[in-house]
């Protein structure tokens, strides 16, 4: 629309609107609307005798004016609409087009247009009107044509009703276009002013009976030439419905529900060309039907329920021209010698689709100028000696798709002019060898899917063949007899047949051949230069055979392009055997073990390689040609990438290296050609190879971020997952979540290139791994990983290097301990682990040195004392993480960890503990985890009297204490008071000076208790049970004290300001249920709810997505009526579904489910499954379900309540049964016009 003048012409529609620039000698002033835009228009040719034409403007010059509006509505609640703004001078055309949004309803009052006095053409658009007045036109006397087209059908609710006298005031009217409007009805008689009349468009409409038109009546419609009813819903052809329109040629009555046709349904069109009854549920015709239309050319009843054609139905039809009977039901019973008869000029006949099981010798005796005739899928088991002999001129026969089994020698006899010839999909054995003498000019013909054994020896007589396709049969050989010389023919197919060998002879005569499909057979063998003759090939298929060996097949073909040779046995392959034109080469699913280029051919343009699914291992680039753009490498062993493989391809843009043994990827592997910036990097895809997070990999994890444009884009690099060198779990990680630190590779010795000392046995800044031992590192040397883990070490390893990270002891026996200063010079030690090492003795200053150690593992070792300085030496200031559980330890010494400032963690848990001073540790600031679980920890009260304050206002200790006391057990804390008491109770063996206390006294102590404790457990147990059960049945209490009470419990009744208050999504086969049980209670109950039905209010045409989703927006609550015929239809349809989506997916608390009868839970897919999940969910059927769903949607305000009860009442004062009448025109959809301020304004046209 403001795009110009084209988009504008293409909006107007019509030759008519041509545009031109305006006269440069006399600029024309016109003064358009600020909605509106308009261009000047070709003026009309004079007549031929030099009289001003018909449609010249008098008065107004040679210049008019098409003028379009873009308007919200006309005439509507929101605002009025004056057409007296338009200047009339000029004005020839005017579009209206109104907004196509939900909720504004247009009109139109009399004497709308009736300035526009020179106006020739109207159009209406997208203007939803429910009527059309008396005298909305008038004043237009030259108006030609006039288009309302309200798409009402988008907005079901909505019927345009056409007042009797409508049109009476437009005498030169020749074109009226009233299609999409939604009519039921039409007024008696309402086209029958319009005497100059020729084309009237009433398609897509509900009109369910043609009497309606009254152009049986005499005087109406005397100059009809065309008339359009189709996509209605017409139920049945009454005799001389249209028996007034004498000269009609075109009547179009397609798509609606015909059944039944009068005997005389066409009476009186004496001029009829062509009829249109496809696609409705004719089952019979009656035979006097074209008695008075013999002029009937175009004849269209495909896609019926006939089964019967009367004897004589289509005798007299001499100028019949086209005649479609495919789709039906029709038998041999009903077509034989007789039926078409006379039919001297049928140029195509379409009986395909029927259930024809036999063909008469004379059924087509006289259809001699017959050129088509098709005849597929039928049931056909013969075809009568010189059946189609009459049919002289025939070029296409269609006999698809049927149960013939022989051709014999005159089937096809007189056929001199056929060019197309098909016979697939049958049964046939066999063609006797002069079948096709007769058809010397026959260019295609199809043979396969029959059950052929051999090439028929008839195509020797059709030289001129173009096509030949005989695939799916049975054929084991072909041999130059076998096709004799086909000298023009161009394409060959013999894809599924049986065939093995293919000689050097047996396409020798076929000089012409492109296009050559040899699939799918079992062909082992292809003589060398078998194709040498055929130098026009483009195009050959050889995929699915068992061929080893290709040499010198295609060498001599020059105009190559294309070769499929996958799914065969070749297990070598030299570019040097394909000509240097191919393009297209298919190499997948052989036995290949690499591709070479001996001959480095580099002038190679192959574009598309594909050699998947082989056995390739290795690859170069030599073996891939430089002009290839997409390389399909897939599901191969390749596992070594060289350098610069794709280096020097300029074209390419996929590579597809999926599924291959690739560990390791150097960035040279991957290199490329710089690409320019403006376009975009070729795309490689990676996944589902086994990579290896070595040192030399770390760069592909930021390939796609690094900006270089000499580098392609991993397409898949999110997907990709390695293999981590060193790792005790051996993990597979998402290579892009992987830590620069697990990128390792490993060594055995490595000298720094400033190390001067490394041919010497003592330097420090020589790496050597030591014995029984694995070493890793990352690419900068700042990870070094020493594992010497169950090495069967009984000392430490020397040669330990200096610059470790991290370094694995464990599983060894060290049972001499660890000596003093034993890893003195490991300044970089991060990590170290002793654990499970039978470690008895941790000397003085054993961890001297290790500045950087955070991670100490001494777990699961022999170690039964802790003397107070085994932790010196520098570890206070790093050590984070001390692991000392599972060994024997029964004394720590106060000081020994005093000095660990850092230490977060320190687990002593599963030692031999009774007494140690747990409370001094939180003297160590960072200590914020503590196991001290599974020790023998002591029950005297001097011990627990000091412990319990402690772990009453801590919270590192993650375990659970006990205290032993001979052989019980009792949890710690215990309370002083309790302590106190058991003291005085003790046992003998508890003195004064060291009381204890006993397991069995507390039990004894508070006997006299247990009637309240008792009391105290059943209360809290029934109070659960309350709990429990409101928690249960809480929608059903609140749903209860919401009807009875009005009371909404543990919810606030928010305020939501919207239009409707609820907005009602359903299938249109559950229309029924909707309108008959669920609207009628909502609507007209008390309180009543204002309500937007889906089928009743909304459109459902083009733009249904936007219209659902301003439907939910205006509504307070959204129904979902759950259902099969929801799931199988409406659900099914995109548009349907993601408006849906976009709506709901942040309003599930909106959103109430109904379901309608029994819905499999298989049957659901995920997102309804979610839907339930987590919304309201209602069953019908349900005794409290009106009490739920009310409970469910808004409340309504009390002056809502009052307007909605007293409309209520008046709809319910005239009830109408819906099978009698067209749905209300005064829909709800818009009553909240009634809250907005009507405004007027200059055209807010």
């Amino acid at each position: 629309m403001q795009l110009g003048a084209l988009v504008f012409t293409v909006l107007l529609g019509g030759a008519i609107f041509g545009v031109l620039p305006a006269s440069l000698s006399k600029p024309l002033r016109y003064t358009a609307p600020d909605e509106c835009r308009w261009v000047t228009l070709e003026p009309p040719p004079p007549s031929p005798d030099g009289a001003p034409a018909e449609d010249a403007v008098p008065g107004g010059g040679e210049q008019q004016v098409a003028l379009h509006c873009r308007l919200k509505t006309i005439n509507s609640e929101l605002e009025h609409t004056n057409f007296s703004v338009i200047q009339p001078q000029h004005t020839a055309l005017l579009r209206i087009e109104c907004s196509d949004a939900l909720f504004f309803q247009s009109s139109l009052s009399t004497d709308s247009f009736r300035p526009l006095v020179e106006l020739r053409e109207l159009s209406i658009e997208f203007c939803k009107l429910g009527s059309l007045p008396s005298g909305a036109f008038r004043g237009l006397k030259r108006l030609r044509a006039l288009s309302l087209r309200t798409h009402n059908t988008d907005w079901s609710a909505m019927a345009l009703e056409l007042a009797q006298d409508a049109f009476t005031e437009l005498p030169q009217l020749t074109a009226l276009d009233l299609s999409e409007n939604n009519m039921w009805t039409l007024p008696k008689g309402v086209f029958c002013p319009l005497t100059a009349l020729r084309t009237l468009n009433l398609t897509r409409n509900r009109l369910r009976e043609v009497s309606h038109l009254q152009f049986g009546t005499k005087g109406c419609g005397n100059n009809l030439l065309q008339l359009d009813v189709s996509n209605n819903s017409l139920e049945a052809l009454p005799a001389e419905a249209f028996a007034n329109l004498a000269i009609l040629k075109r009547l179009h009555l397609q798509g609606n529900g015909i059944s039944f046709v009068a005997d005389k349904a066409l009476g009186g069109l004496l001029a009829l060309e062509e009829l249109n009854l496809a696609d409705n549920k004719v089952s019979s015709l009656p035979p006097e039907l074209f008695a008075d239309a013999r002029l009937v050319r175009h004849v269209h009843l495909e896609n019926n329920s006939i089964s019967v054609l009367a004897p004589g139905l289509f005798s007299g039809l001499q100028q019949l021209v086209v005649l479609n009977l495919g789709h039906n039901e029709l038998t041999s019973d009903w077509i034989n010698g007789a039926t078409f008869t006379g039919l001297s000029r049928l140029v195509v006949l379409d009986m395909s689709h029927n259930k024809l099981t036999r063909l008469e010798s004379s059924i087509f005796k006289d259809l001699y100028s017959m050129q088509v005739l098709r005849l597929e899928n039928n049931a056909i088991e013969a075809v009568p000696e010189r059946c189609f002999s009459a049919m002289s001129n025939l070029h296409t026969l269609v006999l698809s798709h049927n149960r013939l089994t022989t051709i014999e020698a005159t089937s096809f006899a007189g056929l001199r002019d056929l060019y197309q010839l098909s016979l697939d999909s049958n049964a046939i054995r066999s063609i006797h060898p002069v079948a096709l003498k007769n058809a010397s000019g026959l260019r295609d013909l199809h043979l396969n899917a029959n059950r052929l054994t051999e090439a028929p020896r008839a195509l020797v007589d059709v030289k001129k063949l173009n096509t030949l396709d005989l695939g799916e049969n049975l054929i084991s050989s072909i041999e130059n007899a076998s096709f004799g010389e086909l000298r023009e023919l161009y394409g060959l197919r013999l894809t599924e047949n049986n065939l093995v060998n293919i000689s050097k002879s047996a396409l020798a005569k076929m000089p012409s051949l492109k296009i050559l499909n040899l699939s799918k057979n079992n062909i082992s063998r292809v003589e060398v230069a078998a194709f040498d003759t055929n130098e026009n090939l483009q195009a050959i298929r050889l995929d699915g055979n068992q061929l080893n060996d290709v040499n010198g097949l295609f060498g001599k073909l020059p105009k190559l392009v294309w070769l499929n040779i996958s799914d065969n046995q070749l297990v070598k392959f030299d570019f040097e055997l394909v000509p240097r034109g191919l393009q297209w080469l298919d190499l997948h699913a052989n036995r290949l073990a690499e591709l070479t280029n001996h001959l480095d051919l580099s002038p190679l343009r192959i574009t598309t390689l594909d050699a998947s699914a082989n056995q390739l291992t290795e690859l170069a680039g030599s073996a891939i040609p430089d002009s290839v753009e997409l390389l399909f490498l897939s599901d191969n062993l390749i596992s070594k990438v060289q350098a610069y493989t794709f280096f020097k391809k300029p074209n390419l843009t996929r590579v597809d290296l999926f599924g291959n043994k690739i560990s390791s990827l150097t960035p040279n592997a991957l290199r490329i050609t710089s690409v320019a910036s403006s376009k975009p990097l070729p795309e490689f895809f990676l996944g589902g190879n086994p990579f290896q997070c070595d040192c030399a990999l770390e760069w592909l994890q930021h390939v796609n971020v690094a900006g270089a444009r000499n580098q392609p884009r991993v397409a898949d690099l999110e997907s990709l997952y390695c293999s981590l060198v060193y790792d005790r779990g051996h993990a597979y990680v998402p290579l892009v979540e992987a830590s620069p630190s697990q990128f390792l590779c490993q060594y055995e010795t490595h000298c720094f290139a400033l190390c001067h000392c490394c041919d010497f046995d003592a330097c420090d800044c020589e790496m050597t791994c030591p014995l029984n031992c694995t070493c890793y590192y990352d690419q900068a040397w700042s990870a070094n990983v020493v594992d010497c883990s169950a090495g069967n070490h009984t000392a430490l390893p020397t040669k330990i290097p200096m610059d470790a990270t991290q370094l694995y002891l464990d599983g060894n026996s060290f049972a001499d301990g660890l000596p003093s200063h034993a890893f003195i010079g490991r300044k970089r030690l991060k990590v170290l682990y002793l654990n499970g090492s039978e470690i008895a003795v941790l000397h003085n200053r054993s961890f001297n040195g290790l500045k950087e150690l955070r991670v100490l593992h001494l777990e699961s070792n022999l170690i039964t004392q802790l003397k107070g300085n085994e932790f010196d030496g520098g570890l206070g200031d790093s050590l984070q993480e001390l692991f000392l559980h599972d060994n024997r330890i029964s004394s720590i010494h106060e000081t020994t960890f005093a000095g660990l400032k850092e230490l977060r963690i320190l687990k002593l848990d599963g030692n031999q503990l009774s007494s140690f001073a747990v409370w001094k540790l939180s003297e160590l600031p960072a200590l914020n985890v503590l196991t001290l679980g599974r020790n023998p920890w002591s029950c005297e009260c001097d011990f627990i009297q000091d412990v319990q304050p402690w772990l009453a206002h801590v919270d590192m200790v993650k375990d659970e204490l006990t205290c032993l006391n001979g052989t019980e057990d009792a949890v710690l804390p215990v309370t002083e008071p309790e302590c106190a008491n058991r003291t005085e109770s003790s046992t003998p063996a508890a003195t004064a000076e060291n009381p204890t206390f006993e397991h069995k006294t507390i039990l004894t102590q508070h006997l006299d208790q247990l009637p309240v404790l008792a009391g105290c457990a059943l209360a809290v147990l029934v109070l659960l049970i309350v709990i429990v059960l409101v928690f249960v049945y809480r929608t059903e209490l609140r749903v209860v004290c919401y009807s009875k009470y009005g009371v909404r419990l543990c919810q606030k009744a928010a305020a939501e300001p919207a239009v409707f208050d609820a907005f009602v999504s359903y299938s249109s086969k559950d229309e029924a249920w909707v309108l008959e049980e669920l609207a009628p209670v909502l609507e007209r109950g008390d309180p009543p709810y204002r309500l937007c039905l889906h089928y009743r209010d909304l459109p459902v045409g083009a733009y249904l997505a936007d219209a659902i989703v301003q439907a939910v927006e205006s509504s307070r609550r959204t129904i979902m009526v759950l259902s099969e015929n929801f799931i199988r239809s409406e659900w099914c349809r995109f548009e349907f579904k993601s408006a849906h989506h976009q709506v709901l997916r942040d309003r599930r608390r909106r959103l109430i489910v109904v379901l309608l009868g029994e819905i499999p839970h298989r049957d659901l897919d995920p997102d309804i499954r979610l839907y339930l999940k987590t919304n309201t969910y209602l069953q019908w059927g349900d005794k409290l379900f009106w009490e739920k769903l009310r409970y469910a949607l808004p409340d309504v305000p009390n002056n809502q309540r009052r307007n909605n009860l007293a409309a209520a009442a008046a709809a319910a004062a005239a009830p109408m049964p819906l099978s009698q009448r067209p749905p209300s025109n005064n829909s709800n959809l818009h009553r909240h016009n009634q809250q907005q301020n009507t405004t007027s304004v200059a055209i807010h046209i």
